[in-house]
């Protein structure tokens, strides 16, 4: 190995611990690529770029987060592993330690790591990994990939087209309307005098306002609401709406989540966990009517009850995801729904079965709730999560 890698990589003698932070370079990132390019892999300059990126997303990597980042960002094919494993330990040097870090040569293929492992015995890597190959999905997928994607209904997708989808997921970002506040705020214009800070800049000039600061009412934007209906029928499409909430919340937005089978269940609180794949096993943990049955009259009126004084529900847009199927009485869930489409702003209804273009609301739940609903769309593929998006921007017309 050379000098020059050797710096760049912060290895000092050739030799890391798995766990030492190193200081990764695009010089280094640039240099590693050319490497494994002479040994017969194909990557191009997106490749490296997203290499660069993943590495910048990590909080100080150490030796095996490097390893990973570029183990699954530039190999596309398993028979390759052993190449790029030779070829990171020639350029970064072999680690100290090894019992939590590469697996050994010259057998790399053997899973020796405590990722692979966990792998190995139930099908789920660690969160660090998961997040690594999302963001790695997310830099490899093309065009004609991305729209395959958007129209596969999500019950038809396999594992990998999942965690592929979660990368578009998080693309989406709707602008969310705004009402009217009520806290006064300083700002540069305004149609209010503000007192206390007229005062407080006139102190250093012995009591002579040399201007006249203003406070007015900012904008809020309007709290999203998820009611998200986990019966058996509804696996698929509830844990993409659960990954399109925790992207919302992330993203700086009020949201609420709630799911609802045979009982109203708030899961907010568990969706701000910072991954993903932990929040959504801290929910299974949680809920316990997933795959069970459908009271959905009983769990919108709890709703109303328990949440239609809050921001969850009034003034709020409140999104409901469900087949419609429901074993309650339907005058239950027509008044519920009437009674929450009296608080909130806009009531979006996601239905999946509505993509099957055969699809009529015969079912007596969801003709009780569909005079109530501003907004009737199907919800089985990322095509429907789109149109909710723009369905949650659009301005409310009269009726």
């Amino acid at each position: 190995m050379s000098t020059s890698h050797t710096e760049d990589a912060g290895a000092g003698n050739g030799r890391a611990d798995i766990g030492d932070p190193l200081e990764v370079t695009g010089r280094t990132c640039v240099e590693f690529a050319g490497l494994l390019r002479r040994r017969g892999l194909d990557i191009g300059p997106e490749q490296t770029t997203a290499f660069y990126s993943a590495l910048h997303q990590l909080d100080r990597p150490g030796l095996r987060d490097i390893y990973w980042a570029g183990r699954v960002v530039l190999v596309n094919q398993r028979h390759l592993y052993p190449v790029y494993d030779s070829a990171f330990v020639e350029f970064f040097g072999p680690p100290t330690v090894d019992d939590h870090g590469l697996p050994p040569l010259p057998q790399p293929a053997k899973p020796t790591s405590t990722v692979e492992r966990e792998a190995d015995n139930s099908g789920t890597p660690s969160p660090r990994v998961a997040e690594l190959e999302e963001k790695a999905d997310e830099a490899r997928l093309v065009p004609s990939e991305v729209q395959l994607l958007k129209t596969k209904s999500f019950a038809l997708m396999s594992a990998d087209e999942r965690r592929k989808v979660a990368a578009l997921i998080r693309r989406l970002n709707p602008e969310l309307p705004r009402r009217r506040g009520r806290r006064r705020k300083p700002a540069a214009t305004g149609p209010h005098l503000d007192v206390r800070g007229l005062l407080r800049a006139a102190l250093p000039t012995d009591g002579e306002p040399m201007r006249l600061p203003r406070r007015r009412v900012p904008p809020r934007e309007r709290p999203l609401t998820l009611v998200i209906d986990v019966s058996g029928s509804m696996g698929p499409y509830a844990l993409a709406l659960l990954r399109f909430g925790h992207a919302m919340l992330h993203a700086g937005h009020h949201v609420e989540v709630f799911t609802c089978g045979v009982h109203l269940t708030r899961v907010t609180e568990s969706l701000r966990r910072a991954g993903v794949d932990a929040a959504l096993r801290r929910i299974g943990s949680e809920v316990d009517d997933w795959d069970g049955g459908t009271m959905l009259g009983s769990s919108m009126r709890d709703l109303v009850d328990r949440f239609g004084a809050h921001s969850a529900v009034r003034g709020a847009l409140v999104v409901i995801c469900s087949d419609g199927l429901d074993r309650d009485d339907p005058l239950v869930l027509g008044e519920a729904m009437r009674r929450l489409a009296r608080r909130a702003h806009r009531v979006v209804w996601l239905n999946p079965l509505k993509g099957d273009a055969r699809y009529q609301p015969l079912a007596r739940g969801m003709a009780a709730a569909l005079p109530h609903i501003d907004a009737f769309l199907p919800g089985h593929n990322l095509v429907s999560f789109e149109a909710m998006c723009r369905a949650l921007a659009a301005r409310r017309t009269a009726a």
